[in-house]
């Protein structure tokens, strides 16, 4: 995947989980009980892993930041 298209990705999967985590936070209704409290709780955690997706897209690793074992 190209850096650009990557970096792109990332910001757009940012802004979802943001999104979702503000609504949740502010907007959801505050009597869910019962199952659909554990799906609110579930897409909480589900956020948490789309931080990390995009962190993960804006900022790739490549080969070449990696740590050479040979220099050491």
């Amino acid at each position: 995947m190209s850096p650009v298209l990557s970096r792109v990705a990332g910001v757009v999967t940012l802004v979802v989980a943001l999104a979702t985590v503000v609504w949740l936070a502010f907007g959801a209704p505050s009597d869910w009980e019962g199952g659909i409290r554990w799906l609110r709780h579930g897409l909480v955690l589900g956020c948490l892993g789309l931080f990390t997706l995009s962190a993960r897209l804006i900022f790739p690793a490549t080969r070449e930041d990696a740590p050479d074992p040979t220099s050491e």
